[in-house]
């Protein structure tokens, strides 16, 4: 990938606010014109009077770095925010997440710039140890119609020659090949479960399946200071020493609530009502 740097300097759209990434919003410019390409959109960012911005902006030549990826950017901010959203994010999901900007532009190379998005993004959940279920689309989080392409199918049919919603399940199953070299599963019946650790929301999500809770290994025997190890040789996850009955989807282990909490020694209760596993213990240090 060819990436470079112009960071933004304009104060109005670039606070220095450190964040932690929790995930990663795809955007698109909705800029046709001739010449609204990465460093076109960049500039607009850098203008004084714009209030707007976001860590990445991506045309059919080049990536151009616009924020530090810990730091703050204005690509998610709404009055409103789906319940969703505030349950895996936060209350305010610009503080925890990286933004890329799709470019349109007329006289750019549409595919192209779709496949160094793929890239970008692939790179990204890699280096952050994350699956496709950290991908967002600006409209998953706030309801805009961001990409466009991806939310309505009039614009979809005219990019992709499909539906919005086969669209963004194609953009996903792309980078899941290029994340793990396998096709994304498709799971119509999942049922999402939520996490809650010591009366506190974990952002990232477990599922159902057979009755049975599976939550995400590494992101819950963190929470509570516990060691997660890989074997190559057996391709067995280790939590404390203890081996785990692990399932991959999207790049990331899972393993059933209860073998899970043994091996960090806590109490798990399960809510159908809500969903949710809630798990009580010792955060070691």
């Amino acid at each position: 990938m060819k990436i470079i740097n112009m960071l933004i300097t304009n104060k109005t759209a670039r606070p220095g606010t450190r964040i932690t990434p929790r995930g990663l919003v795809i955007h698109w410019t909705a800029n046709e014109g001739k010449g609204a390409d990465a460093v076109a959109n960049r500039n607009y960012f850098d203008r004084p009077t714009t209030e707007a911005s976001a860590h990445y902006c991506v045309d059919d030549k080049q990536i151009v770095r616009c924020l530090p990826e810990n730091e703050m950017g204005y690509h998610v901010g709404a009055k409103l925010y789906k319940t969703d959203a505030l349950k895996r994010l936060s209350s305010y999901p610009n503080n925890c997440t990286i933004g890329i900007e799709m470019c349109v532009n007329k006289d750019g190379d549409f595919q192209k710039m779709y496949q160094t998005t793929l890239e970008l993004a692939t790179d990204i959940l890699k280096r952050y140890g994350w699956g496709v279920d950290h991908l967002w689309r600006h409209y998953d989080i706030t309801g805009k119609n961001c990409p466009a392409y991806f939310v309505t199918d009039s614009f979809a049919e005219r990019f992709f020659g499909q539906s919005a919603e086969k669209a963004w399940e194609k953009f996903k199953g792309d980078v899941q090949t290029i994340l793990t070299g396998n096709p994304q599963k498709n799971q119509p019946n999942v049922v999402k479960v939520s996490i809650e650790i010591n009366g506190v929301h974990l952002p990232a999500q477990g599922y159902l399946k057979d009755g049975v809770s599976h939550l995400p290994v590494r992101a819950v025997a963190e929470a509570f200071g516990g060691k997660v190890e890989w074997c190559a040789e057996t391709k067995q996850v280790k939590v404390s020493g203890q081996d785990l009955t692990e399932t991959i989807e999207s790049g990331v282990s899972y393993a059933p609530a209860r073998e899970l909490s043994a091996a960090l020694n806590l109490q798990v209760e399960w809510h159908g009502t809500t969903k949710t596993v809630k798990l009580k213990g010792c955060v070691c240090e």
